[in-house]
């Protein structure tokens, strides 16, 4: 059982972030890029073991894990941070940075990670109350057995989390004076499911209660296009009232109260365990709505989810940021939503694709990615080999997204060519297998229709398996106004300048050696074409050379 020393001011971290949205480590800029292991794979020291190294394995440089409450406050007062100290060390051990996620009261808008002593005695911290109306939600089926929700507005369960979080950030202000742990993250995917908001007795009379003046302060200069905005105006405008009479009684009004709700006690948690070490801590967000989720309810009602970002960042402001966990087909407007430019981006959790994770450091400057389940992805699949080239120039990367001379490029099926801005230069990119297909039907030569194989990215027997990625995509990113690095597959690159034109001036492919990225042949003639490999993750480096335009003749 823990000794921790829960007395004296807060310790500082390595770790934070600057006025510039970026990351840094001690000063030094950097990325954040790897995966979450599985939910129950930090909960014994042999699967933590076996999941960081099978992590460093994917060339990731960090690990997420959760931090059970139940597994860590068994019985009240007494803490065990036995595998806290296990992650740690295996982190530290294996060169990874640790992100640790805090399971606390509400994980998947449930509380089955609260201890037993939490969740059986109803009177003291009692759950919340729903009265389904919504088609349905996840993790509901007809028959289905009960899940714990406690109610978020019970002041006995958020002091009873809040001492425990306080308590885990005091003893990683303890054990870790390196700093392996760069962030911790607050609760997971908090929200209401079946319902728009909690019902209780104790919901109810917040309900009643007036609008907080801070959250009518932030409607009054949020966007005219947000939820809370629109609500606020249909309202009237007004500057006191209960939640209803500002905001009305649909679920819109309903997600606005639960958010304000929810984020306030994830700050008063934030709070607790930045008073014993200042390191970045963020919530994560269960996406809504999204495609067969209409209705707050069906999503997390009061999560963060994107209609109501704005709410979360008045009600939690010692949050550095909120992100998504995608899940989604069209990851790039879930990035959209989250990048506004008022905080940081960072993807806590998303499937494993290749295309998607070099679009959101390339193009929506992503301080970090995380693919959930990493300790189930294979060491063979497209994001390993794109996490070792990104890690390995992790420095030059973020320094680019500071200077914005960097992008991103993702061939959709039977879209026009993808674009994107490096610097001064515009980026245009095809398919490489359309365009050599093209060409040799021209002389006479047919190749087969269809994608190339590539290799799944989840191993044997994972219960989602999940196909490597088909489209075309590349990250590009300058090292120098003519050198540039691309690394992708499948994927025909063409520069445009704003003035003048450019023209290829020598290509040199790249290539991984024990971590570190070494020089291969230098590419001229047909080999040009293919400056990353249709069938496998490559990287090249081109220099252009610039031709101004000269007098005409």
């Amino acid at each position: 059982m823990s000794d921790t020393d829960m007395s004296g001011a807060s310790r500082g971290s390595a770790w934070s972030f600057g006025e510039d949205l970026r990351l840094r480590e001690n000063g030094e800029l950097r990325l954040l890029l790897g995966g979450q292991v599985h939910n129950s794979s930090s909960s014994s020291t042999a699967s933590i073991r076996r999941s960081f190294a099978h992590a460093r394995d994917l060339n990731a440089n960090t690990v997420l894990a959760p931090v059970s409450w139940a597994l860590t406050e068994p019985q009240e007062g007494a803490f065990d941070f036995a595998l806290v100290d296990a992650m740690i060390e295996e982190a530290r051990g294996l060169g990874l940075r640790l992100v640790l996620l805090w399971f606390g009261a509400f994980k998947n808008a449930a509380s089955t990670y609260a201890p037993r002593w939490v969740r059986s005695d109803q009177s003291r911290f009692p759950r919340a109350v729903v009265h389904p109306k919504t088609r349905g939600s996840a993790f509901h089926y007809s028959g289905v057995m009960p899940t714990p929700v406690l109610s978020v507005f019970s002041e006995n369960l958020l002091d009873a989390d809040a001492a425990a979080f306080e308590a885990f950030v005091a003893h990683v202000a303890d054990v870790d004076p390196g700093d392996v742990v760069a962030m911790i993250q607050v609760e997971n995917e908090s929200g209401l499911l079946r319902d728009s908001r909690d019902r209780s007795d104790l919901a109810e009379a917040a309900w009643r209660r007036d609008v907080p003046s801070a959250l009518i302060a932030a409607a009054r200069r949020s966007d005219p296009s947000s939820l809370l905005r629109e609500r606020w105006d249909a309202g009237g405008r007004r500057e006191a009232g209960s939640w209803r009479e500002v905001f009305g009684d649909d679920s819109g009004a309903d997600e606005i109260f639960m958010a304000w709700s929810i984020a306030s006690y994830v700050q008063h948690l934030a709070e607790r365990g930045r008073a014993r070490k200042r390191i970045p801590m963020y919530a994560n967000a269960w996406l809504g709505p999204q495609p067969g989720q209409d209705e707050p309810g069906q999503w997390p009602s009061g999560g963060p989810s994107s209609r109501v970002i704005d709410v979360w960042r008045a009600a939690a402001p010692a949050l550095s940021l909120v992100g998504p966990d995608i899940y989604v087909d069209d990851a790039d407007s879930a990035m959209r939503a989250y990048a506004t430019g008022d905080q940081p981006l960072f993807v806590p959790e998303s499937r494993l694709r290749a295309g998607e994770l070099v679009r959101a450091v390339g193009g929506y400057g992503a301080v970090g990615w995380s693919a959930f389940g990493i300790d189930g992805a294979n060491p063979e699949g497209q994001v390993a080999a794109v996490l070792a080239y990104l890690s390995a120039f992790e420095t030059t990367i973020a320094e680019a997204q500071r200077r914005q001379r960097i992008g991103a490029v993702v061939v959709e099926p039977g879209a026009p060519p993808a674009e994107a801005s490096v610097g001064d230069l515009t980026v245009s990119a095809r398919g490489l297998n359309d365009i050599v297909r093209d060409f040799l039907l021209d002389v006479g030569v047919q190749l087969p229709a269809g994608p190339l194989p590539v290799p799944d990215e989840t191993l044997p027997g994972e219960p989602v398996p999940t196909p490597g990625e088909r489209r075309p995509f590349a990250l590009v990113f300058a090292e120098s106004d003519d050198d540039i690095v691309v690394v992708g597959q499948g994927v025909k690159l063409d520069f445009a300048a704003a003035h003048g034109s450019v023209e290829v001036d020598a290509v040199v492919e790249l290539l991984m050696d024990a971590g570190a990225v070494v020089a291969g042949r230098v590419l001229n003639g047909d080999e040009r074409l293919q400056v990353v490999p249709v069938d496998r993750v490559g990287a090249a480096r081109i220099t252009l050379l610039r031709i101004e335009a000269g007098p005409r003749a």
